[in-house]
């Protein structure tokens, strides 16, 4: 895209009353191997929207800690207003610090223990079912009985709709995927409601 594209479009962005920003992180905003890994553009879009009252929300399915490590390395200079992390928790930019909206955060994880201590049980058979037909890494993390790294995206095709065909018999258990990426959560907490 020209520069004077570029201008055009950033100008008639500027003249919309926006008020509130998201994005996602990974592939979106943010492009590891880039340099920089934030275009310059639109770090100065977001601050010259955030001047005028727009608030930016980061969505995301990092967890807090490997979003930081990002943005720093990313050495943005605009900061967001709020996240969304895990693709649950909310956390609100207060000074240099960002602060849980707890209210929420608690009820997502009383919620989510509730459900997870029915789906445990379950957990060692679909293990099972996945390990004897596909190459993929398993594993528990502090958000889910359940995660998944599949080894190919046409394998996690196949595991996603077993999955999926496991959620119906779980009333509000959903299945979180991006690309070969997966994880159990609660149908009541995603990115849309979080925002």
């Amino acid at each position: 895209m020209s520069r004077r594209k570029r201008a055009i479009d950033a100008a008639s962005i500027m003249s919309l009353p926006i008020r509130l920003i998201s994005t996602d992180f990974d592939g979106t905003l943010f492009a590891e191997f880039e340099s920089p890994p934030i275009p310059e553009p639109v770090q100065e879009l977001i601050g010259e929207l955030q001047s005028r009252g727009a608030k930016w929300v980061i969505n995301t399915g990092r967890d807090m800690s490997s979003l930081m490590e990002a943005l720093a390395r990313a050495r943005i200079r605009v900061e967001p207003d709020y996240l969304v992390l895990v693709e649950r928790e909310i956390y609100c930019h207060d000074g240099s610090q960002y602060l849980g909206l707890e209210e929420w955060n608690a009820a997502c994880t009383r919620t989510h223990t509730e459900l997870f201590a029915r789906v445990r049980p379950d957990v060692p058979r679909i293990l099972a079912w996945i390990s004897a037909r596909f190459h993929a890494r398993l594993y528990e993390d502090a958000y889910s009985p359940f995660c998944l790294i599949a080894g190919k995206l046409s394998d996690v095709e196949v595991i996603h709709e077993y999955l999926t065909g496991y959620c119906r018999g779980i009333p509000g258990l959903t299945l979180v995927r991006n690309d070969v990426y997966a994880r159990f959560s609660h149908e009541a907490f995603n990115k849309g409601t979080a925002l």
